[in-house]
């Protein structure tokens, strides 16, 4: 192969992946951010896999992502439309409960903010908790295209499994 062939591959196979990775911060209803973020990467078949990072919370590990393609009826949910369901091992992560379970709805637009900061539109996620086969809470806030720790942006709460703060 010649170098110009080499490097349309490496440019197709760079612009695949990145096209692929999406990465949005947790904020609350409230707008502050939560110090967790999700780091999405598709598969192209409709599943996706990745990390809840959790650098910002002074953790040393991360949590895995697992899930896939879904669309969640507005009907009666505080957000809807397409995105990605996924499970979330950040309990396990943050407290070694092995019987604890997170999932999310996301979507994969970051909310905008209006000239005051404040987030526009739709919830951008929504979480549901379990413990021991038992739902206990969960909580929902907007989708935030600054990522705590990054550019200057400051976490403002912990984790957002948390309950609303």
């Amino acid at each position: 192969m010649n170098m110009k062939t080499l490097a349309v591959i490496a440019l197709c196979i760079l612009g695949c992946t990145f096209a692929s990775a999406q990465t949005f911060g947790f904020a609350s209803v409230g707008g502050g951010l939560y110090c967790n973020y999700e780091q999405l990467t598709s598969s192209g078949t409709g599943a996706w896999g990745g990390l809840d990072n959790l650098s910002a919370c002074g953790s040393g590990v991360n949590s895995t992502i697992a899930g896939f393609n879904a669309t969640l009826p507005p009907d009666g949910q505080v957000t809807g439309g397409a995105g990605v369901v996924y499970g979330d091992s950040i309990y396990a992560a943050l407290s070694a409960d092995p019987f604890a379970q997170w999932t999310v709805f996301t979507r994969l637009t970051c909310n905008k903010q209006n000239r005051y900061g404040q987030y526009e539109g739709k919830y951008g996620w929504v979480g549901a908790a379990a413990f021991s086969g038992f739902y206990v809470g969960g909580n929902q806030g907007f989708l935030s295209c600054s990522i705590p720790g990054k550019a200057g942006a400051q976490a403002t709460k912990g984790p957002s499994i948390r309950q609303k703060q």
